[in-house]
């Protein structure tokens, strides 16, 4: 019985979701580009080591799902922080978990698309989207100040040349997960520059 009550409430959240997402569409504010998975708690822990962040830093998690990158990197390290989300559902289990762990001094979130975001004012950015999202991004990326880190999880951004890769296997779901540092300025490569052969 309670595996079905289980599943009963799984098809309700998805339904819910696919629903919010129609009404996103609906209401021309978009909806999102991409299936919300949860980075798991290690590999957020091990992103923003590899990005040296510390309460100098104002870190911009692009698709911040339920904030658990930007609340960390308050709470841990005193950075201030914001996340970044197009998904009504996302921002409102963000705000939960900005208010469940006391850190709104330091964290906003906002319902924006992440294409139009201005990222001149981060130092760090964290980013867990497909491949092309990535490559979108990177005139936007280019905007960082020089010094300022990318940190990329599972996916690279496609025509730029990553100063330092990481494989970790998560101790929570038991899978590998790849992590791509940037500092900018970034390295684009010859064909991302449109440089001729």
């Amino acid at each position: 019985m309670r595996g079905g009550i289980v599943m009963i409430a799984w098809l309700a959240l998805i339904s819910g979701g696919w629903q919010q997402s129609l009404a996103d569409a609906s209401s021309g504010r978009g909806a999102p580009d991409v299936v919300y998975v949860a980075t798991p708690s290690d590999v957020v822990a091990q992103m923003l080591r590899l990005a040296n962040v510390t309460e100098q830093d104002v870190v911009y998690d692009l698709g911040c799902g339920d904030g658990r990158i930007v609340v960390r990197a308050a709470k841990q390290y005193g950075a201030r922080a914001v996340g970044y989300d197009i998904s009504p559902l996302r921002v409102a289990e963000s705000l939960e978990n900005v208010r469940r762990n006391r850190v709104e001094q330091r964290v906003t979130i906002e319902r924006r698309d992440i294409f139009t975001v201005d990222l001149s004012p981060a130092t760090v950015v964290t980013l867990y989207l497909l491949p092309e999202m990535n490559e979108r991004l990177i005139p936007q990326l280019e905007e960082l100040k020089p010094g300022s880190r990318i940190v990329a999880h599972d996916y690279e951004i496609t025509g730029v040349t990553p100063d330092r890769t990481l494989t970790m296997t998560s101790k929570v779901d038991g899978v590998p997960h790849y992590l791509y540092l940037y500092i900018t300025p970034l390295r684009l490569d010859d064909e991302t520059l449109g440089d001729e052969p």
